[in-house]
């Protein structure tokens, strides 16, 4: 299925508007799954907007709350989410970064017991398309093994920067601190597919390729180097935050289950510290330096950081959103959910 970009976050956003989410709450919600989807992130974007839907209407999420601050000061801020959509909670706490960063040059916010955001560059993208050179993290349920251990014994910490550059789409990384994320492991389950080596160990901690029903953990990426990077992350987003240790997975726990998530925002006002004129030409100097570098046998292209994503996103404002199954399947669920038409979107 391909859909009008435009048409389609409008009919997820009316969507869940009609389902009962606030406007704000389900704006935000649009944009960040949309956007995600147009960069093809696909795991982590309108894919998921029914289980959102069933979420809320069981209690496990709530779309029509705002995040209240816990304390502040001039340079930061904790906020809880009171059990609302993360994309919302996300954005809010990213703009209240930004405001801090206009006063001081460099600010923190965290969110704590928050619902699942989705990917993390829809924070930090946002940000840095406003001239901010932004860090974006979550943490999640205990889903990753650790060195020397067997079982889930910590999240997989994503993490995003985006860093802005004058009139271009920004420079940035999406990653989790697993090999992948376990949407992508799900997706194989369901397709059949063995999964590639070093993704998952089983209930013992041995390596496998057939990871069976939920009795697997994701492996750290790089060993103990993606270790030692989740258990800062995790600090940041589940010990500064003051939020729940008890972190519940939004997609396999009950779905009237709060998944207790914390999130955390680091933002710089790149103009507080260098002229923006002088920052965007020493950057496009070191970005040309490292994409017009010799390429290896066979390769004709080095990428930047986030490129082969733009790509994706250009396209499909040029060409139309080409949906994949899933995601098309999810929209017709959306459109009966609702009670919309999908057929308007489609091209």
């Amino acid at each position: 299925m391909k859909v009008n970009a435009v048409k389609y976050k409008e009919f997820c956003r009316q969507a869940l508007i009609n389902c009962g989410v606030s406007g704000d709450v389900a704006e935000a919600t649009a944009d960040c799954c949309v956007m995600t989807d147009m960069m093809g992130i696909t795991t982590h974007g309108s894919v998921n907007l029914p289980k959102y839907i069933n979420k809320m209407k069981a209690g496990g999420m709530l779309g029509d709350v705002t995040p209240s601050v816990i304390n502040e000061g001039p340079t930061w801020a904790r906020l809880n989410g009171n059990g609302g959509f993360g994309m919302y909670n996300g954005r809010y706490a990213m703009d209240l970064a930004m405001k801090k960063a206009d006063e001081v040059g460099m600010s923190i916010v965290t969110v704590s017991d928050s619902g699942h955001f989705g990917a993390c560059c829809c924070y930090s993208v946002y940000a840095a398309e406003k001239g901010y050179l932004a860090i974006a993290m979550s943490n999640t349920n205990k889903l990753m093994c650790v060195p020397g251990g067997k079982g889930n014994i910590i999240g997989n910490a994503p993490i995003s920067y985006a860093i802005p550059r004058d009139g271009m789409h920004p420079i940035f990384m999406d990653i989790a601190l697993s090999e992948v994320a376990k949407l992508k492991v799900v997706q194989y389950q369901k397709q059949g597919k063995k999964v590639p080596d070093g993704w998952v160990v089983d209930e013992n901690g041995l390596p496998t390729n057939d990871p069976q029903g939920n009795n697997f953990s994701m492996c750290p990426m790089s060993a103990h180097k993606g270790y030692c990077l989740a258990f800062l992350v995790e600090t940041l987003t589940t010990v500064l935050s003051g939020g729940s240790f008890d972190i519940k997975s939004w997609l396999f726990s009950p779905p009237e289950t709060q998944a207790n998530l914390g999130h955390t925002m680091i933002v710089i006002d790149l103009k507080k510290m260098m002229d923006p004129m002088e920052f965007a030409s020493r950057l496009r100097e070191y970005t040309d330096e490292i994409v017009n570098a010799p390429k290896a046998l066979g390769s004709d292209k080095i990428f930047y950081p986030g490129e082969p994503n733009w790509i994706n996103y250009d396209k499909a404002v040029k060409e139309g959103l080409e949906l994949p199954d899933a995601t098309a399947e999810a929209a017709k669920t959306l459109a009966e959910l609702a009670n919309l038409s999908i057929e308007e979107v489609i091209l």
